[in-house]
């Protein structure tokens, strides 16, 4: 196998901007993409060798936990999150979308682009709230899916 160096060699992503949009609602953005979170737990399967009856230890794929991405933003007056985060809580079953996560340069170049299938808010948290303070006013959103896909080459929305 050969390594070569060339100018095509895929680079670090930077993002100025995060945008989610989800089944036809409008496109928001936020300012912070504190993390794309996938798992599959490690189980651990112990057997006796059928010839010599050794114990063998060995990880094995377990049970997978369903991806997360938690994005945060500055409030801006737009409740319709928060009105989906509602309907999740009432139980509404319409309350799994599929929708985009892009992320964007400072000219609005698309980088990378997520594909979140069944997600719903899970949870918000609004903060970093004190009297006579001029800082803005943050909201955190985490988002859990049925399953997140890398989009390779792809930059469209719904």
């Amino acid at each position: 196998m050969s390594f070569n160096n060339t100018a095509t060699e895929p680079q670090a992503i930077t993002a100025a901007r995060f945008m989610v949009q989800f089944d036809g609602m409008r496109p928001a953005y936020f300012s912070e993409l504190t993390g794309i979170t996938t798992e599959v737990e490690p189980t651990e399967y112990i057997a006796a060798g059928a010839r010599d009856g050794r114990i063998v230890h060995t990880k094995q794929f377990g049970k997978t936990k369903p991806p997360t991405v938690t994005l945060r933003r500055g409030v801006d007056g737009d409740a319709s999150i928060w009105a989906w985060h509602e309907m999740v809580r009432s139980g509404t079953a319409v309350a799994r979308m599929t929708g985009s996560l892009i992320l964007q340069d400072a000219n609005g170049k698309t980088k990378a682009h997520y594909r979140m299938a069944d997600a719903w808010p899970s949870r918000i948290e609004v903060g970093n709230l004190r009297a006579g303070a001029s800082e803005v006013v943050l909201e955190t959103v985490t988002f859990v899916c049925g399953s997140i896909q890398l989009v390779q080459g792809g930059n469209g929305l719904l």
